[in-house]
Formats: C-alpha cells, structure tokens, sequence
C-alpha cells in the first residue's frame, strides 16, 4: 500500500460525505465510485399509499428507504403517535426523526449489536406481544427473512416499495484511474455494503480487465454476510485470470468485517493502514 492509502467508496450519491472527510483528515487519498444508482418511486396512477396509521409496527430496511417512503409521504400529515417504527441501525433511525420528528418511537439494534434484521428481530420479540400489522418499506427487491418471521408469528405483512436500485456505470475518467492504479500496481481498500453493490463493483471491474488487479485489493463490508458473497466472487477472479496470489483460502484474509456507523468504518480503514505497514 502506498505511504498515502486509497479508500473507494461505493455507496450510492449522498452518503459517503461524511466518511470522505473523515478519512481525509486522518491522510487517506478518497474517491468515491458508488455501486448503485437510488431512486424515489413515484407512486402509480389510483396507488394508494400506506397509511402508517393502519399498522401498529412500520420497518425501513435501510436510510433509503426513509428518504423514499418520506418523499411519497410528502404533505399527508403527521406520523400517527399510535405507530412505532423499526430498522436495522442507527444511522436509519436518525434518518426517521429527521424525516417524521423527533417523537416517533424507532426499535433498532444496540450501537454494539449487529445491525441487521436477526438483531431487530430480537429487539421485537423481547418487546412482548406481536404487533398486528406490520408495514415493511424497502427497495424492489431484497431480502425476505424479517417479513417471513413476522408471517410466521401469524402477523399481517404488507410489503411496499419506495425506492428503486440500478447498477451504476463509472464514468471514464474513473474507470481510467483504477487503470492506473492497477498498471502501477497501487493496492487500494474498497467499502462495500450490500450484495447488490458487490455485484456492480466486480461486474465493472471485470468489464474493464482489472480482475487481477482486484485480487490484490483489501475490502471492507458492513455485515459478516457480505463475507461470503464477496469472497465467492473473487475465487471466481482467480479462476478466469489464472491468478496465483491470493488463493481461495487467502481471499477471505483481505476481507475485513465493520460495523457501518462512522467510528467504526474509520478504525477499520486504519486498522488496514496499521497492518499494511507491519507486513
């Protein structure tokens, strides 16, 4: 790693500023190179949009799904005192009391607990009694696990959608720098964080014949699932560029496992930084 350490950031447009300026202050070289491509979905002509007042428990999976149900919400009132609301983390809970006020009762993970549906899903069952209706506000697509728990406890499950996902394209002057860097063999840190965004960061990178390059990289993700996905992709590097180093049973060394608030991205990137100078 150079004496000046490259993180890439690869989450969508709005959300990686706070982080890039934090690492910047503490000597990282940042670029952003966000994966995925996030849009509100407009609701369709004679759609009606869930009430939050006709469920006892609202779910946004992630902050996008804040902004979305929030800009299709836009004008219809107050958020009712009667729902409470839920997510996976933190940092989307903040997103709901900015987005519906301070006053709305959010459940969430611990700051030191995983931040995902299994540690929600824990937070709702210790709380007592089920709620009756649940409202689960996400993307197109995603992952069903929470809602199947809910349905299984015999709970009414709505599932709408408030936001759209699309796999990004790298302008060319990005795709030019990670050329460069891959010539010069300049190994850079890269933040992923969610399936989704994996699949559109290595399809582009084995677009532009850097899967070599790749395979000397160090990777950050957000949850220990991610582990799996992103090591599975990059065995399949090895493979098709008959790449010796790393081998499969190295690539998950590379990976490192980080909670997503900002602290702990942080001491993550510098966690990387400290080992690299002592290899």
């Amino acid at each position: 790693m150079p004496t000046q350490p490259i993180a890439v950031l690869t989450r969508p447009d709005g959300l990686n500023g706070q982080l890039e300026q934090a690492l910047t202050q503490v000597g990282w070289a940042v670029r952003t190179a966000p994966a995925l491509q996030i849009t509100h979905r407009a609701l369709e002509n004679g759609e009606r949009l869930p009430n939050p007042a006709d469920f006892d428990l609202v779910v946004f999976v992630s902050g996008n799904a804040v902004a979305g149900y929030a800009n299709q919400w836009a004008g219809s009132g107050p958020w009712p005192v009667s729902t409470m609301a839920a997510c996976v983390g933190l940092t989307t809970a903040q997103h709901v009391r900015e987005a519906f006020g301070a006053s709305v009762q959010v459940l969430h993970p611990a700051a030191n607990d995983i931040q995902d549906s299994e540690s929600l899903w824990r937070v709702i069952t210790a709380r007592g009694p089920m709620p009756e209706r649940v409202l689960v506000l996400r993307g197109q697509d995603g992952r069903d696990w929470l809602a199947d728990q809910f349905v299984s406890q015999g709970v009414s499950v709505q599932i709408h959608v408030v936001y759209c996902r699309e796999l990004a394209t790298w302008s060319p002057a990005l795709n030019t720098q990670f050329l460069k860097w891959a010539n010069d063999q300049t190994s850079v840190v890269w933040l992923l964080t969610s399936p989704h965004g994996i699949e559109s960061v290595l399809q582009q990178i084995e677009q532009a014949g850097l899967s070599s390059w790749a395979l000397s990289c160090r990777y950050i993700v957000t949850h220990p699932r991610l582990v799996d996905v992103l090591r599975k992709d990059l065995a399949r590097f090895v493979k098709t560029t008959a790449a010796i180093k790393p081998a499969e049973n190295q690539i998950e060394a590379q990976i490192e496992v980080s909670r997503g608030d900002l602290p702990s991205l942080v001491s993550s990137f510098e966690k990387i930084r400290q080992n690299s100078h002592q290899n």
